[in-house]
């Protein structure tokens, strides 16, 4: 096994996102949680750090990770078994392959009206505006990153675990 060259943090702690989106592909499964809480998850529960893998590559090019979704502080669970893409996946894809239908799956979940989004919400102050049919404010300005994680959440198909990562390499320079 070669030598590893050496892991640059970029990872949940270090993203600027307000909603992660894990799709499970052997789940057919979006877990969904605000990112905040997958952080206060690793502090509260500090569990150790888990290699991951490229295929094509001898060595570790990331590391995260391995939390259970029970832990995550109001976690959503997405079952979309009808979305058609699912049978596109493969192990043998490359990681942004797996990214770039990871990123259509959640897009086809929100253009549904499925996806779960944190906003700010507040009853209109103003009579005028209630008479004329608005009692609510709705403020919605939310980043979402969305990870492919390929064997994440419930057994026996699933690893049991969604892998939340603290830093990578990326050896074959895809995006």
């Amino acid at each position: 096994m070669s030598t590893n060259p050496a892991l640059f943090d970029y990872g949940i702690h270090t993203e600027d996102s307000d909603i992660r989106a894990h799709v499970s592909v052997v789940n057919k499964t979006v877990y969904v949680f605000p990112t905040r809480n997958g952080i206060d998850a690793i502090i509260e529960h500090n569990p150790q750090l888990r290699p991951a893998f490229q295929p094509g590559c001898e060595y570790i090019t990331a590391e995260g990770w391995l939390i259970k979704p029970e832990w995550i502080k109001d976690i959503r669970e997405l079952k979309f078994l009808s979305w058609p893409e699912w049978t596109r996946f493969s192990q043998e894809l490359s990681t942004s392959e797996k990214g770039c239908l990871a990123v259509k799956c959640v897009v086809s979940l929100i253009q549904k009206g499925r996806f779960p989004f944190w906003i700010e919400a507040q009853e209109s102050v103003s009579k005028n505006i209630q008479i004329l049919g608005t009692d609510i404010i709705v403020a919605c300005k939310k980043k979402i990153q969305v990870k492919c994680d390929y064997r994440a959440g419930q057994k026996p198909n699933g690893s049991g675990n969604l892998f939340l990562q603290k830093s990578e390499i990326n050896p074959f320079k895809r995006h």
